[in-house]
């Protein structure tokens, strides 16, 4: 009988390891869905943070090259300088002009072209630039959607794979400003339209569906993410292993996705056509779209890996023992030191030693709420430092009072086989 329960136990037992091993793998694929979904919505679909995201595109150098270098080709392609010089020679020459003065065609057209090029580049790199094309972003940005279903409204414009900007804001500009400086064959260009790939792949009818089926469901799936997530650890036999099973799951898995996307875009780049003036400059507009996705998948895989690492650190290891040993012993003594110091403490450290237990979640909280208005790997280990650092402080505090020192050792805050208990306490 005893051998049928202890079967039985150890069927459910491998069962409900199981189900958490498949709940994470889901947890993992929905979680990976939720950051794509919600960075189309919230990236692509909202106009303020649309812009924050693409304003950087004008101050990138390559990309300010490229710019500034299709500009001016637009410029001179309209404006035939050379025949206007050559009909100016030929007017002076008819005048009484010396026939020499035919040598001087080609280095009056080098000049301009020069000055046109010349005063192109310092709009585009002006604060000026920055604006209009802020302006038009935001201008267009009520057609990203209309884009992304594949029709065309605005400045921003989509046919077949490609999709383009109309530059023909930026050319007004320089076309305004050309005649302010005194060229003013300048005022004869024309309004026009200059379109400016953004980006171009033939996988972007497909990317158009997956976006409507990702905006549809970017509401619903973090949070049906989150359940797969918990459900893991409720499942788990063990709640610490399960949390440890999540943390390397869904944090390695998250790095791995990171490196693909990143494999992926380089073969993008490796094939790219012949067609594209500035391939570097396409590089760079995708590592700026592709920044905030880089960031997120960083910061929930480096997450996941420090739950998994503080619940190792909380089992009952010999490693996970020992440092908890070395951290109270270190903790007991500058407690000691500073009961007996003669430093007057007062109440403060048995207030403090009642109350500790609050400091953890408290901190938590904190850190949390510092992270939710910036996400970022920096702000994590920050978060982490200071976390670590408080809790050490409200520590040491409690353990300067005797009292506070016992409850340390009668509590087993080390954990199991810690060696805390046979620890005297300082003082």
């Amino acid at each position: 009988m005893t051998t049928t329960t202890t079967g039985s136990h150890g069927a459910a037992r491998a069962g409900r390891w199981v189900g958490a091993v498949c709940l994470v793998i889901l947890a993992l694929v929905l979680g990976i869905g939720s950051i794509a979904a919600v960075f189309v919505r919230n990236q692509v679909l909202n106009t303020e943070k649309f812009v924050a995201n693409a304003a950087p595109l004008a101050d990138d150098p390559t990309i300010q090259a490229a710019i500034s270098n299709r500009i001016s080709n637009e410029i001179l392609a309209r404006v035939d300088l050379k025949s206007l010089a050559t009909q100016a020679t030929t007017w002076l020459t008819q005048q009484g002009a010396p026939p020499a003065i035919d040598a001087l065609v080609q280095p009056a057209v080098s000049g301009v072209q020069s000055f046109v090029r010349s005063e192109v580049d310092k709009i585009v790199h002006s604060s000026q630039f920055q604006n209009v094309f802020d302006a038009a972003l935001t201008t267009g940005h009520t057609a990203v959607v209309s884009v992304l279903t594949g029709s065309n409204v605005g400045p921003i414009s989509t046919s077949g794979n490609t999709i383009s900007i109309d530059l023909g804001q930026v050319l007004a500009q320089v076309k305004d400003r050309l005649v302010a400086d005194g060229f003013s064959l300048a005022s004869k260009i024309p309004s026009v339209s200059i379109e400016y790939t953004l980006f171009t792949s033939d996988k972007l009818p497909t990317i158009r569906s997956y976006v409507r089926i990702l905006d549809d469901v970017a509401t619903w799936l973090p949070w049906i993410a989150l359940v797969a997530i918990v459900g893991a650890v409720l499942v788990a036999p063990n709640r610490r292993r399960g949390i440890i099973l999540v943390g390397l799951v869904l944090g390695l898995g998250l790095l791995l996705i990171r490196g693909l996307v990143r494999i992926l875009v380089e073969n993008y780049m490796a094939d790219l056509p012949p067609t594209i003036q500035s391939p570097q400059a396409v590089e760079n507009a995708l590592s700026i779209f592709l920044r905030n996705v880089r960031t997120a998948v960083t910061v929930f895989a480096t997450l996941f890996l420090l739950a998994a690492v503080f619940a190792l650190l909380a089992g009952p290891s010999r490693v996970a023992t020992g440092i908890r040993r070395f951290i109270n012993i270190i903790l007991d003594g500058i407690g000691g030191a500073l009961g007996r110091s003669g430093i007057p403490l007062g109440p403060v450290p048995a207030t403090v030693a009642q109350y500790r237990r609050l400091a953890a979640p408290i901190a938590i909280v904190i850190a949390v709420v510092v992270l939710f208005f910036n996400p970022s790997v920096a702000t994590i280990w920050w978060s982490v430092l200071w976390v670590l650092v408080g809790l050490a402080i409200i520590e040491i505090i409690a353990r300067a009072a005797p009292e506070g020192r016992a409850a340390a050792v009668g509590s087993g805050s080390g954990g199991p086989g810690n060696g805390v208990a046979t620890t005297q306490p300082a003082g």
